[in-house]
């Protein structure tokens, strides 16, 4: 049955434009998105940008543009490279956008009516308040926090001293709450030991946090009834979390559509019903979160991050929804760092690559199955050029691509370009060969239960491993079976046939279970070997191996092309 399925991103912060940090996490959502769409699920992907604070200013002033200009102008280049890398979102959302702002009003007007669970006490106050405050992480830090020398380790620099009235929110009485959530769902945070981080967090103790700024004026502002909020903007990540919420509807009840789905539909593990808190219900609006259904609904939606951000999405985010009154997210993925030479890319340390200058060397889908592929999904990973250019070599131009040029060439050689009608693999006469087709086979089946099972469990590099050994496995089907051989003896025609609709099937099957990560290729490929309908609508028992099924036998074929050209290094990258 197709289910519901809702993924989002972070929204990216323009005060540059986006490097490839930026872009993996882009490529891992869309292709999780692409594979829901795939198999029939209702599917809606949101990104975006998150244009306010005090970076955003700073770095407006510094290219003396107005902010909203300025913001406008990088923003373009966010969606450029997205659209270049086939990020195939379904909403792009910008926090600058007004409905957005209303609701972040609407946001804190709840905020400001709710009640902390464990002493009934106002969540949000204002308070006088002195600190250290990173503007890299837009955050208070604590001398904990920091490396040996005072430094935020993230962004490397020491964070200011300022004192400021604030508007604060007491999320240190959510610790019980979240644990308790955390100890019944676990799934909430995956992979398991970055729940285990967070619950550290939470265990050690949490401190109320400011909720708004003063003296940083490009901001959404609080609403004016509440008192003495003159002068205070919305703390930046409350704004940003918000934008998960706004995108699809929030305050207005329609939000619920993606946010929460029926049991039977919701779109993957950690799922919980909408009243699992109602023992807050009241604290904020009465009602908010379940008012209106005739049924219970259960949480639905998945938030995929990086690892720097996780007490944000954790923490921070779980705590402000349950004061307004709003189901949880259903499950927060986090992803690690793209480093290079050790290091993590970021702006601040200067070391950023930009993929679009890194798509030109071997194409945008030979990035995002570098970036899918060679970094194992939720752990850090490394890229020099030099890795990107020997992991695309090998995996698509000599294994899938070469598997595709010497098939077709070989079926318009030795059948005149349409596909064999043969079949009958008790004809192959060496035994070598027949175990290299069983061999191939077994692989296709294991592959069949394998790439969706990782996909869905968001194991996307070993959905593209198992993909990818029906691939090694019909390279060496031909070194055992030797068509050219074969060719010069009509009668082995049909051993011939057979071997080659074997390699056909296999690049059939490929480029539907590759298509959520090398869409363009896939759909490249899928229209050189003539096969009806399109990858990525390619399911349920189409997408399971159908070796020797006549229905496509007989069946014209493209002539080949080069669908995966080598990369090659120039000097000047290759010291990248």
């Amino acid at each position: 049955m197709p289910n519901r399925f809702y993924i989002t991103t972070a929204i990216d912060y323009v005060n540059a434009r986006p490097h490839v940090g930026h872009a993996y996490e882009k490529v891992l959502a869309d292709a999780i998105a692409r594979f829901h769409r795939q198999r029939g699920d209702a599917t809606f992907f949101l990104t975006g940008t998150d244009e306010h604070g005090q970076k955003i200013a700073q770095a407006a002033s510094a290219a003396k543009q107005d902010p909203q200009a300025f913001v406008d102008s990088i923003v373009e280049h966010f969606k450029t490279t997205w659209k270049t890398l086939g990020v195939s979102y379904d909403k792009f959302i910008r926090t600058s956008d007004q409905r957005h702002t209303l609701a972040v009003q609407e946001l804190y007007r709840r905020l400001w009516d709710a009640r902390s669970p464990k002493t009934g006490d106002p969540v949000l106050f204002e308070e006088d308040y002195e600190g250290l405050y990173c503007d890299g992480c837009e955050e208070f830090k604590q001398e904990k926090d920091l490396d040996s020398k005072g430094r935020c380790p993230i962004h490397g620099k020491p964070p200011r001293k300022i004192r400021e009235t604030n508007f604060f929110f007491r999320l240190s009485e959510y610790d019980d709450a979240l644990l308790a959530h955390l100890g019944a769902h676990p799934e909430f945070i995956e992979p398991d030991y970055r729940r285990h981080e967070v619950m550290n967090v939470v265990k050690d103790g949490l401190r109320d946090v400011s909720l708004t700024r003063t003296n940083v004026p490009w901001g959404v502002p609080l609403p004016e009834e509440i008192p003495n909020s003159q002068g205070h903007t919305a703390y930046v990540w409350a704004d940003a979390l918000l934008n998960y919420l706004t995108a699809i509807g929030w305050p207005e009840r329609k939000y619920s559509l993606w946010w929460l789905a029926k049991e039977s539909e919701v779109g993957g593990v950690g799922a919980t019903r909408q009243d699992e808190f109602q023992h807050l219900d009241g604290q904020g609006r009465p009602g908010a979160a379940w008012a209106g259904t005739m049924q219970p609904l259960f949480t639905n939606a998945l938030h995929l991050i990086g690892k720097d951000i996780s007490r944000f999405h954790c923490v921070l985010w779980p705590a402000l929804l349950l004061a307004a009154g709003v189901p949880l997210p259903r499950q927060v993925y986090i992803h690690g760092f793209i480093n290079m030479r050790g290091e993590k890319l970021s702006k601040s340390r200067g070391n950023v690559l930009d993929p679009l200058e890194l798509a030109k060397l071997g194409g945008p889908d030979a990035l995002r199955f570098y970036l899918i592929h060679a970094i194992p999904t939720g752990r850090d990973g490394e890229f020099t050029h030099e890795q990107f250019a020997e992991h695309c070599n090998t995996h698509l131009a000599n294994d899938l691509g070469n598997l595709a040029s010497r098939t077709l060439t070989m079926v318009h050689k030795y059948f005149g370009g349409e596909t064999p009608k043969e079949w009958s693999p008790a004809t192959l006469r060496d035994g070598a060969a027949r175990a290299a087709l069983e061999a191939l086979i077994g692989a296709a089946s294991e592959a069949a239960a394998e790439v969706p099972a990782a996909f869905h469990e968001l194991r996307l590099h070993e959905a593209l491993d198992a993909a990818w050994q029906p691939v090694v496995r019909a390279n060496e089907l031909i070194e055992r079976v030797k068509p050219w051989v074969l060719a010069k003896d009509p009668e082995r025609r049909t051993e011939l046939a057979t071997a080659l609709s074997a390699l056909l099937e296999t690049l059939r099957l490929v480029a539907g279970w590759a298509w959520p990560a090398i869409p363009g290729k896939s759909e490249e490929l899928w229209a050189t070997l003539n096969l009806p309908g399109k990858p990525g609508e390619l399911r349920g028992d189409d997408a399971k191996p159908r070796y020797g099924d006549p229905a496509f036998a007989g069946r014209k074929v493209e002539a080949p092309q080069i669908l995966f050209p080598r990369i090659e290094l120039k000097a000047d990258a290759a010291a990248g």
